[in-house]
């Protein structure tokens, strides 16, 4: 009985949560039969389909009737494979009344080694997750990073200039870039709102002050500079939020946020930065936009993007996750 599996495409590497599979099959007679076309492994039902559509190849090769429907496509989705190990699918066809015919047509799949649903959301590659996801569910609100970006970090030197200099870290944290500035010599101290992330920075010897979000316990131009690192995504009001930094370090603040722009690139994607996802991110930054609202507490404010996105635009232009600014009192 005829029958070919014309995708996955041999060698080509697969990902068993969603594949593709496509053929056709011609079993004569029972073709008027067919209740639905299935593939399995390991013992398993993978994907099926109930539409069968012509395929003028098959048709002419098998010198068939005009329409005769043979061919089919459909998705798969392996829950119980081994990452990289290759498996086996099947093609059967389930006939009318409930019975299956013998394996038609047989493929090797080469699985890649990542298993998605060890991911952010990984959840949701999951079969058994079956409740219809809420706004709660999919805006949500991911931990402070222990480990920081290694581009902002050479940046924030570049930017701060030589130690010693006091540098007062608005939202720190968990001090991931503390460490390093203060093993490079510069005074840092962390202010931070967060009652668990204060708690591991006093774990980790950090000094910090833990803050009620309105107000920071350090008297006017207390510090050299201060850093607001995807702190102002977060803050409700920012204006009241800039006046009290800048009372307490009004010679420069650096402020890293989310680059709001990349929306306007990534259309074309159909896609979205997971961390703009955040549901306590209440603002979205563009570098006019930042520049406008700093400008109003330091006169002279140098934006630019750093750490490159995975996807470039369609004419293949480089695209960047971030936006920084360094804010200073220098005209």
């Amino acid at each position: 009985m005829p029958a070919h599996l014309d995708e996955p495409i041999a060698g080509a590497p697969v990902d068993p949560l969603c594949f593709c599979v496509r053929g056709w099959l011609w079993i004569e007679a029972a073709q008027a039969q067919i209740a639905a076309v299935e593939i399995s492994a390991d013992g398993a039902t993978l994907g099926e389909t109930v539409a069968l559509y012509a395929r003028p190849d098959v048709t002419a090769a098998l010198a068939l009737g005009p329409g005769s429907a043979t061919g089919f496509e459909l998705f798969a989705h392996h829950a119980n494979f081994a990452p990289g190990q290759p498996f086996e699918i099947q093609l059967r066809a389930r006939l009318r009344d409930g019975s299956r015919t013998a394996v038609l047509a047989t493929h090797v799949v080469r699985p890649i080694a990542r298993d998605y649903r060890t991911n952010h959301f990984g959840v949701l590659l999951d079969r058994a997750t079956t409740a219809v996801q809420r706004h709660e569910n999919i805006f949500a609100t991911g931990p402070s990073l222990a480990e920081g970006s290694g581009e902002l970090a050479l940046l924030l030197r570049r930017y701060l200039g030589a130690p010693p200099r006091r540098v007062i870290d608005v939202g720190c944290g968990l001090g991931s870039y503390g460490r390093g500035l203060l093993a490079d010599g510069y005074d840092w101290i962390g202010a931070e709102i967060d009652a668990a992330d204060c708690a591991e920075l006093t774990r980790l010897g950090l000094p910090h002050r833990h803050v009620d979000g309105r107000t920071l316990p350090f008297a006017d131009g207390a510090f050299d500079a201060a850093l607001c690192l995807e702190v102002l995504e977060h803050i409700e009001e920012t204006r009241p939020f800039l006046r009290e930094v800048h009372r307490v370090a009004p010679r420069q603040l650096i402020v890293s946020v989310p680059n709001c722009e990349l929306l306007g690139y990534l259309w074309d994607h159909l896609a979205t930065p997971w961390h703009m996802l955040e549901s306590t991110h209440v603002n979205f930054f563009t570098r006019w936009s930042l520049g406008a609202l700093l400008r109003e507490f330091y006169p002279r404010v140098e934006l630019r993007f750093y750490n490159p996105y995975p996807l470039k635009t369609v004419e293949g232009t480089p695209l960047h996750y971030n936006l920084l600014a360094i804010a200073s009192a220098d005209a």
